[in-house]
């Protein structure tokens, strides 16, 4: 895919107008969305349980669709507000523990997945 089909689809989307962000926003959310499950599957579950306690595979979320200032759209994957931290200390590691790296290694274990997403919900796109 080079620059001139990047250029085509962003023109298809605008010429679609709502209809075009709509789907492509759906096609961002389910890239997403696979890739949160890869990276939840990466994270061990704790023994602990209590009312209120939350495992954090269980928080991997995915944003809303977001457009920055060039009019690029996208959306970001990571865990709830307050559990970020842990998300943080799992992939980097502390002074006490080695990093496990659930996020590198969801990535590059749902990277196949996601491109087939994406690529899937750019044709599509392209034959409206």
């Amino acid at each position: 895919m080079g620059m001139d089909m990047n250029v085509d689809f962003r023109n298809k989307v605008d010429q679609l107008g709502m209809k075009g962000k709509r789907l492509e926003g759906q096609v961002l959310k389910q890239a997403g969305e696979a890739l949160a499950d890869g990276i939840a599957s990466n994270i061990n579950r704790s023994s602990k349980s209590g009312s209120g306690y939350k495992h954090l595979s269980d928080y991997i979320v995915t944003s809303n669709v977001k457009t920055n200032k060039f009019g690029e759209r996208h959306i970001q994957v990571s865990a709830i507000k307050e559990l970020g931290y842990r998300l943080k200390f799992l992939e980097l590691g502390t002074s006490k523990m080695s990093a496990q790296m659930p996020i590198e290694k969801g990535v590059s274990q749902t990277r196949g997945d996601v491109a087939r997403i994406l690529s899937d919900g750019q044709r599509r796109i392209m034959k409206l």
